[in-house]
Formats: structure tokens, sequence, C-alpha cells
């Protein structure tokens, strides 16, 4: 059967001209859509939370914060549907170019436009071809503009969730649970001051459950909802447990087994279970000295597992993990081929990976500097900062040796590592140089922890050795301020709650001192058996994981 262009022409042509119309009217709308939404952005915008943060200061009631909330609140919900609009709008552009493009090149190849004789007027159909080219051209210049758009803010906006600390809606949420090794970022800081004082194991007396873990490890409760993950294994077994915090309960236990490789050999000091496992609020996720890496639901059912390679060291993996906005971040250091990692919590796929040379056994923090949110590692050589969305590495600075098993600490707009036989490192990472670099402010030599990562508040910076010298300096100059000699060493990291520091000893006896400028002694108290792991500190209680057991302390 013949085709009649009589008949055929017009409707390719009435289709055509509509799906070029119906792109160029999206690609202006997406591109309207977008400015509007780059200027009016509220995770950028920070009005509402500044308003929040001055009615905490202000004598104003907490009506008028729960309404700075809630109008943050719908203009967040408000800008999320732009963003779903502009994904959406995406869509139907490309698919109606490609509509276009496509009926065009029908059109042309199937009735392509006869020759023109010498001298003759361009044809009615010469006109359509050449403007059916025009319009070509003009849509694949609006698919390369609105590609651009998307491509720049979809970056923009993973680069924003990461890097805007979400003050008013979220943040309490996140502080108010411990939810990754010491704590809110990794610092070592309580969201509250209410931590329990005195207790004593020997006859119970503050403490409200104490009940056995099933498998031994190294790793650090982490609590969230009223719920405590543990992580457990053995050369043969790897296990994540959850406990209720009210009784001590096991309410379920998970196997991990992804891999049917041997186990890597490790030191009896760090075991299968040194890394602390992190929560989302959605998912708990951990790690274990064979590489591999699991999620599971707060209820226990199994989201994704994965195999992130043996690590090869000669003490076994020890960094925990954290986690921000949807990624959750794996430092898998080795010789000379170790990775930092950024999974998706939804899917454990990689969304990038940043490579790492140096071997440690640290962990990594998040911080805020004037520049957004930074992921800062260690390792046996250097202190790197790392964009969270990207994994560009920011900086570095040289002022680490040895075997780098303390993580950095953050407070005051300093970075600080410290690591037996190196040196304690003061950076300033907010009065930068000329270079826009972090500028290392002052380094300290002394006894330095070989283990326990050090903590900072106010102008103080903490430091627990394994000899049992806790030192205090002064983070302004890097000056001591006081030194005392405990009877036993430190594996356990220091944590602050309100005004006093709170540290465990190899043989479990928590030390309470003052966080101050001058050593003061407030408590020691006895949890019975050796304690390495760090607490978990929360609303007038505390979650220590033994040897062989599990505590709530509540205080007497």
């Amino acid at each position: 059967m013949r085709l009649d262009r009589k008949n055929i022409v017009p409707l390719i042509n009435g289709l055509q001209w509509s799906t070029a119309i119906a792109a160029l009217i999206t690609g202006i709308l997406l591109a309207a859509t977008y400015v509007q939404l780059h200027i009016h952005e509220p995770l950028v915008n920070g009005s509402l939370p500044d308003f929040a943060l001055l009615t905490d200061k202000s004598s104003s009631g907490q009506n008028l914060r729960d309404e700075i909330r809630a109008l943050d609140m719908l203009a967040r919900k408000a800008y999320f549907t732009s963003v779903h609009q502009i994904r959406t709008g995406t869509i139907i552009f490309f698919a109606a170019a490609a509509i276009f493009l496509i009926l065009w090149n029908i059109r042309t190849t199937l009735f392509p436009a006869p020759p023109m004789p010498p001298g003759e007027k361009i044809s009615w159909w010469r006109r359509q071809a050449q403007s059916a080219k025009a319009v070509a051209i003009t849509s694949g210049a609006i698919v390369f503009i609105v590609t651009a758009f998307a491509v720049n803010h979809k970056y923009q906006l993973a680069s924003t969730l990461l890097n805007k600390r979400d003050t008013v809606v979220d943040s309490n949420k996140f502080t108010q649970w411990w939810m990754n090794f010491r704590g809110p970022d990794g610092t070592g800081i309580a969201a509250f001051a209410n931590a329990p004082i005195k207790f004593d194991g020997g006859t119970m007396a503050g403490i409200r459950w104490k009940t056995e873990t099933p498998l031994e490890g190294f790793s650090s409760p982490v609590v969230y909802d009223n719920k405590i993950f543990l992580t457990g294994a053995t050369k043969d077994i790897r296990q994540v447990f959850c406990f209720d915090v009210n009784n001590g309960k096991l309410l379920w236990k998970q196997d991990v087994k992804v891999t049917g490789q041997p186990a890597p050999k490790v030191d009896k000091e760090t075991g299968y279970a040194a890394p602390t496992a992190a929560c989302d609020g959605k998912n708990i996720y951990a790690i274990f000295a064979t590489g591999e890496l699991a999620a599971f639901t707060l209820k226990g059912k199994p989201v994704w597992a994965i195999f992130m390679g043996t690590p090869d060291n000669h003490y076994g993996h020890s960094s925990s993990l954290i986690t921000a906005n949807g990624l959750l971040y794996v430092q898998l250091d080795e010789y000379d081929k170790g990775k930092l990692s950024a999974i998706d919590t939804k899917s454990g796929t990689t969304v990038w990976t940043a490579p790492r040379k140096i071997l440690s056994w640290a962990s990594p923090i998040l911080i805020n500097t004037k520049n957004g949110r930074e992921l800062i590692l260690v390792d046996n050589e250097y202190v790197t900062s790392y964009d969270p969305a990207t994994g560009k590495q920011l900086w570095n600075e040289d002022c680490l040796y040895g075997e780098a098993g303390p993580s950095a600490a953050f407070g005051n707009g300093m970075v600080f590592t410290a690591n037996e036989h190196a040196v304690a490192a003061g950076i300033d990472v907010i009065n930068t140089g000329e270079d826009g670099k972090p500028v290392k402010r002052w380094q300290w030599r002394g006894d330095l922890p070989n283990t326990a990562s050090p903590v900072a508040v106010d102008s103080l910076l903490f430091l627990a050795a394994a000899t049992g010298i806790v030192t205090c300096i002064n983070t302004n100059d890097g000056t001591t301020l006081w030194t005392h000699l405990f009877d036993r060493g430190f594996y356990s990291s220091p944590v602050v709650s309100g005004k006093n520091v709170f540290l465990f000893d190899r043989n479990g006896l928590m030390h309470v001192f003052a966080a101050a400028a001058e050593f003061e002694l407030i408590a020691s108290s006895p949890a019975g058996e050796p304690v390495a792991a760090t607490p978990a500190v929360l609303d007038g209680y505390m979650i220590v994981r033994g040897e062989k057991y599990l505590y709530r302390i509540d205080g007497i």
C-alpha cells in the first residue's frame, strides 16, 4: 500500500509541532521554577532557623518556637514539592523533545522534499523542512540548558542537604539519641547534661538492668527510639543485636554472612566486631572485620548486605560507621589501597569512592564549618577533610605518626588530633590562611592516647592515654592546664555531659571529673568488669558495654 503524502504529512506535522510546543513550554516553566527555587530555597535561606535560635535565647514561649517550626516545615514541604515538579517536568520535556525529533525524522525519511528547479522560489515544504531543522537545533539547546539546570540543581541539593544543619525540624530527633560512635556527629558531646555520676556494679546500686551479650566485641552501643543496637562476632559468626532500652531484653538478633571467604587474622584486642554500628532513624548499619556490611530495619528485617572487600591490616578493621542525609560513610583503610565510600542507605549501592593510601584504625566525624559540612578522617600521617556530598578532598594536614587509633575531635572552630608517638595538634578551620586552607595553630607533645579519642568542649581538650594519664589542654594556644595519673589506662573514649567528663578505664572504673581548667575528681564508680567500649549517654542514663555484659546505668 502506497503512503499518501496528502493525508499523512499533515497528521505528522500536527503531532510534530504539538510536541515541539509542549517541549518549549515545559522547558520555559522548568527554567522559571529552577530560578525561583534557587532564590527562595529554604535549606539555604537561614532566616527561619535563625529566628528559632533567637527564640531559644529569648524569653518567648514555646508556642512561638512551635509556630516557627511549623512555618519551616511548610516551607520545606513546598520546596521538595517543587523539586519533584522539576524532576517530573524534566522527564516530560525529554519525552516531548524525543517524540518531536522522531516524527521529524520519520517525515523527512518517508516524504523527502522534492528537488527545486533552478530559479524557482522556495516551496512551502522546503520552508517546513528548514523550520524543522531550526526547531531541532532550538530543542537541542533547550535540552542542554535544562540538563545543566537539572544536574546543577541535583548537585546543589545533595550538597545543601549535607552541608546545612537542620536546626529547626530534625536536630532534636538526632541529638536526643546516640546514633553512632561517640554520639552526635561522632564528637563525644552528649546532648544532655544529666548523665549519672555514681553507681556500683557490685551491688547493682544505680544500675537498672544488666544483660549478657550473645557474642564478644569491642563495638560501642548505639541507641535510637528506645532500642539498643550492638554487634558481636567470632571468626565464624557475625551478628547484630537489638535490646529493649527499658528492660535489657533481647528483641532480635540477625546473622551477617555475605561472603564465604575465610575471616582475616585479627589482633585479640581488636577482634571481629570492633567497628560501632550507625543508625539513621530508619535502618541500622553494621560492618565487621571481614568487610561485610549489612543494613537491617529497626525491627530486624534485612534490607541489603554487601561485601566491601577483606580489609588488609595487621590489627583488624575497627573504623566505625557514620551516616547523614541518606549516605553511609565507610572508612576502609588498608595498605596502599584503602578507600572512603559513601553508600546509599536505601539500596546499598556506592554513590562515590575516594581513594586512601595510608593505614589507620580511627573513625570519621562530621563537622560544621563556614564552608558547610566536612567529613574528617585521620590516618597514620594526615588529618584529611572531604566533601560529604562528592568525596572531593578539601584539605589535609601532616601532623600524625605511628598507628592512628584515636579519631579527631572538634570544638570552637578547630579540629584536634592526637596519637601516641606523634603530637596533639590544633587546626583552625574557621580562621583560615590567605590560601583559604586551615591553619595548624599549635602542636603539643606529652602523654598521648593510642586508642581513646580526644574530646573538646569550650576551650578545653581532654586526652586519655593508655598509661592512665589524662591531660587537659588549652585549645587557644596548646598549653597544658593540668595532668592527672589514674591507676589504669584507657581504651574507652571520654564523653562530655554538661559540665563533666565521663571516662571508663580498662578495669571498668568510671571516673567523672569536671570539664574545667583545674582538675576536680567528682566520683569513681565500678562496673565490675573491664570496659573498652565508649558509653552511649542519653537523657539521665547511659548504656555501657562491658567485657561480657550490657548495662543501663541510671545512677544513685
